[in-house]
């Protein structure tokens, strides 16, 4: 993951992997100081796993995301993974109505066959099979709508496999084994107690595929299928070796 660039009039600031950004009428960027009707700090641009996630921490302000293919709101204490190279957030206080405009940087990195985990190979694409894609855009399904609930919107293991007509413990090994398989591919955060952190290893896979635009809102519908794909122990996910290119 490169770094955000983030403008408002004739300001530009760059965020680097692992940082954050506040914006507000008091925040790290000064979008209005004199407007008392903009909140002290309405949003903030978070790294967060593998990609950028706009937070809109505001009470009462609504943002709308737009980029070359959607339109997306955030409310207020809602979350939004960024996905395109470039977007606009707009915004009103009172009488006023801002834009900050953002574009994502991200670093030419190929990922080497056979190499340990490392940062390098968090950024490559990865394959799914069919019954992976279903299970994965199911518990998606949230984030991709842009509900303002995530992460606490995403369904239950036993809700997914409801809807995929699977059994508990077939959804549970499918997962179990993509988790292992990206974690072999250097993503990290994918292996933990599986007490305590199951459920932040689920947050962390969807947001990671989705920040890499492995699955996206197109094909939601695929989701509501019972796939009949490569068996369940396939090794079909992998990273392809194609680099990922920054627009400067």
């Amino acid at each position: 993951m490169g770094p955000l660039v983030v403008e408002f009039l004739d300001e530009e600031v760059e965020v680097a992997s692992g940082e954050s950004l506040t914006f507000g009428r008091d925040a790290n960027l000064v979008i209005d100081p004199d407007n008392q009707h903009l909140h002290r700090v309405l949003g903030s641009f978070v790294s967060r796993g593998d990609g950028w996630v706009l937070h809109n921490v505001g009470r009462f302000t609504t943002m709308i995301v737009v980029d070359n293919t959607s339109r997306s709101e955030i409310r207020p204490g809602g979350r939004m993974a960024l996905l395109s190279e470039s977007f606009t957030v707009a915004f009103s206080a009172g009488p006023a109505r801002y834009e900050i405009r953002g574009r994502q940087r991200v670093a030419e990195v190929t990922a080497v066959p056979g190499a340990g985990p490392s940062d390098t190979t968090d950024v490559a694409r990865y394959r799914l099979n069919d019954e992976q894609r279903q299970m994965v855009l199911a518990m998606a399904e949230p984030l991709l709508r842009a509900d303002p609930g995530w992460p606490s919107t995403m369904p239950t293991n036993r809700a997914v496999a409801t809807r995929l007509g699977w059994s508990t413990a077939k959804l549970n090994r499918k997962l179990d084994y993509l988790c292992s398989r990206l974690a072999e591919s250097g993503v990290a955060g994918m292996v933990g107690d599986p007490d305590r952190r199951a459920n932040a290893r689920r947050v962390h896979l969807v947001e990671f595929l989705v920040a890499n635009q492995v699955v996206g809102p197109e094909e939601l519908e695929v989701a509501s299928g019972t796939g009949s794909g490569p068996g369940e122990d396939a090794p079909d996910v992998g990273p392809s070796h194609r680099a990922v290119r920054s627009d400067g």
